[in-house]
């Protein structure tokens, strides 16, 4: 499955900076209890000065970033290219800037890059959880799953984090997709409990409850992610699966019919034949 629940543009251009002197507190650790460098004293920081009046440079900055990132959500990959250039020229200390290219970067499937710009991202904003969600997301893709779990942690670990059941779910799927782990189902079912409506979380307990057997609790999340994302090719598929393990033929039969009817093109219709 690919990861659906990659974060949007960052848009926290404020620097985030510590206080020195603090006691240093646990570090964040991987999936399977190792400590990675990063630790929550760090993760959980709060911005400074957020109230900081732009100056003209940094405010045209942030106009070119926003129209960059636009242009990329279009697929005019070649012009977000110039207009992320053009911002980063202007504010080259902008750590939303270096994430939003480091996004770009990855469309135009260049990851060294990528990982260039998450990294000055996070230099500047070292505590910025969509930052080190994004990251994590990117580890993840690269095949580092014990890395990107530490930031997913170091995200969830900010008071100030909007999305924490984003980041909760991401940290699931990345386990998923690399053999698993101890946390997988605590972490869907806290994302589920932060933010019901979060339909990636369901579709996942759905598809982990079936996979234990559990098809009953297998249908109950696969209604919940429904009733967030509508009818779609991946719950769709799995309804077929879930009532067919329920022995409901009938709804089976109704969920096959659906998904080649208004999804004929997608890759779980042509699975079906």
């Amino acid at each position: 499955m690919s990861m659906r629940t990659l974060a949007g543009v960052v848009v926290v251009l404020a620097l985030l900076t510590g206080c020195a002197g603090r006691p240093r507190e646990p570090a964040v650790r991987d999936a399977a209890g190792g400590e990675l460098a990063i630790d929550l004293d760090t993760c959980s920081r709060a911005a400074a000065d957020p109230e900081r009046k732009l100056s003209k440079k940094e405010h045209l900055a942030e106009l070119r970033m926003a129209l960059g990132a636009g242009y990329m959500q279009e697929g005019a990959l070649d012009i977000a290219l110039k207009e992320l250039e053009k911002s980063l020229a202007l504010n080259p200390r902008s750590a939303a800037a270096h994430a939003t290219m480091a996004l770009l970067q990855l469309r135009l499937g260049k990851p060294q890059a990528a990982e260039e710009h998450y990294r000055r991202a996070l230099e500047l904003a070292p505590s910025d959880p969509e930052i080190h969600n994004n990251y994590g997301v990117y580890l993840c893709g690269q095949g580092r799953p014990r890395e990107a779990d530490a930031h997913f942690r170091c995200a969830i670990a900010n008071p100030l984090y909007r999305t924490p059941a984003m980041a909760y779910t991401n940290a699931a799927e990345c386990a998923l997709r690399h053999g698993g782990g101890p946390r997988v189902e605590t972490d869907l079912l806290t994302a589920s409990q932060l933010d019901p409506s979060f339909a990636p979380a369901s579709l996942l307990l759905a598809q982990l409850s079936l996979d234990k057997g559990d098809a009953r609790a297998a249908r109950a999340h696969l209604a919940r992610y429904t009733r967030s994302a509508g009818q779609t090719p991946a719950g769709l598929a799995l309804g077929i699966r879930v009532e067919t393990a329920l022995g409901d033929l009938d709804r089976a039969a109704s969920y096959r019919l659906l998904l080649k009817n208004r999804f004929p093109d997608s890759p779980e219709a042509r699975e079906l034949n």
